[in-house]
């Protein structure tokens, strides 16, 4: 269990503060982001999904791409990296085979 709240602000862009309230809101089970590569769309869900993780412990999560063959260099990567940005490390163990991420 976490001790101390965590400050994302400075992970999300401010173009992304009504979504993430929304997010961390449950306001909607569905979000659709417009952006180019770049946006930091893929960073903004991440931390979403991590947050979300360690509200809701007993919940879990799956992350979904088109083509499995580049799950490893995308969102299994996003994922750690959130993880790592949120300074939670020591929260969760992440294996390769399969990939699996537990808090």
């Amino acid at each position: 269990m976490l001790s101390k709240p965590l400050n994302v602000a400075g992970l999300i862009i401010k173009a992304f503060d009504a979504l993430f309230h929304k997010v961390m809101n449950h306001e909607a089970s569905e979000f659709w982001m417009k952006g180019g590569r770049g946006s930091t769309k893929s960073s903004f869900i991440s931390i979403c999904i991590v947050l979300l993780m360690i509200t809701f412990p007993w919940a879990n999560g799956v992350v979904i791409r088109r083509f499995g063959n580049t799950l490893r260099d995308s969102v299994y990567s996003q994922i750690l990296w959130a993880i790592s940005a949120l300074g939670l490390e020591s929260y969760f163990k992440a294996i390769t085979s399969p990939m699996e991420i537990t808090y």
